[in-house]
């Protein structure tokens, strides 16, 4: 061994030494050195910890972005001049390849001004778009999914489909739907952009509103938001009417048997377990599919689930 070794070698066991001696508890503490250094070790590894868990998550939320950036630039590449979306279209290269990509492609939703710009999957419950990814990966991010009993075809497509996403503190997913709560950004947002593998369409925002997950926070009822199908027009506004009576923003849009509609969840903070629901139907035939919200108003008195009047000292 030269000289320099020797050298090296004799700094790194003084620099261990020292460190043992100064920060690991040893024969040579009293009872209070052993305590000190105890305490100190003990945040040391919290430290460590939570610096590897906030690297962890910025680290999976850019990967995440990433994901999806590339997906919206395949879909929007291919969709900006094309008015119908078809499985079956040769020149519809995006839905093709985001369909080789991951089978259970189904959709693409869109609401300006927030990070909503993504595509919806749909599996065979509706466990495993919570904890994997469009790539079909384990990920807290989940995917935007339809619910799967949706019907979702060429030939027949339910008259309300389900949407779930999680929502996100960064935004990511359905993090930025609670932005439609209030009043300024809805009428300045007051459309979502929706389509499926067979057709794309306007649709007009007509209900935002908190909803309950568990029966006993509402006197055991929960407002049935998932249903797919109608008997009949009264059937339809009975369903429909409930969703205004709880509405946050009074928007002044008209619904009607027949129409189509696509209901987004995501959770909100409102109370434990509690949701955050947008519904839109889509723009009829020969219809604008701009939304004059001038009439657009905040509703006084929204129906909340009983819970949400409970903790806050208040009578429904």
């Amino acid at each position: 061994m030269n000289r320099k070794d020797g050298k090296n070698g004799n700094i790194f066991k003084r620099f261990s030494r020292y460190i043992y001696f100064s920060y690991i508890p040893n024969r040579r503490d009293n009872l209070k050195q052993i305590l000190i250094k105890i305490l100190f070790l003990i945040c040391f590894v919290t430290l460590i910890v939570s610096a590897s868990y906030i690297a962890n998550y910025f680290l999976t939320a850019r990967e995440q972005e990433s994901i999806i950036d590339d997906s919206r630039e395949l879909w929007h590449s291919t969709q900006e001049n094309s008015e119908d979306v078809s499985e079956e279209d040769d020149n519809n290269d995006g839905v093709q390849a985001l369909l080789s990509q991951n089978p259970d492609f189904k959709g693409w939703i869109k609401i300006s001004n927030t990070k909503i710009d993504n595509p919806i999957y749909q599996a065979t419950d509706n466990e495993y778009y919570l904890n994997h990814n469009q790539n079909r990966q384990s990920s807290v991010y989940g995917a935007l999914y339809f619910d799967y009993k949706n019907k979702i075809t060429k030939n027949e497509t339910d008259k309300n489909l389900i949407i779930y996403g999680h929502e996100m503190k960064n935004g990511s997913m359905f993090g930025t739907l609670k932005k439609l709560r209030t009043l300024s950004f809805y009428k300045q947002n007051p459309t979502i952009e929706f389509s499926t593998l067979y057709k794309t369409s306007t649709y007009k925002i007509y209900a935002i509103f908190v909803l309950n997950a568990d029966k006993e926070d509402d006197g055991g009822y929960i407002y049935n938001i998932y249903r797919q199908n109608f008997i009949d027009d009264e059937d339809f506004d009975l369903w429909t009417e409930e969703a205004f009576e709880r509405s946050i923003i009074n928007t002044n849009v008209d619904v009607e048997y027949g129409d189509n509609i696509i209901t987004l969840v995501t959770c909100s903070n409102d109370f434990e377990n509690s949701r955050l629901v947008v519904m839109a139907r889509e723009t009829r035939e020969g219809e604008s599919g701009s939304v004059d919200t001038s009439l657009a108003s905040v509703n006084p008195n929204p129906r909340y689930p009983e819970i949400w009047y409970t903790e806050r000292g208040l009578t429904k």
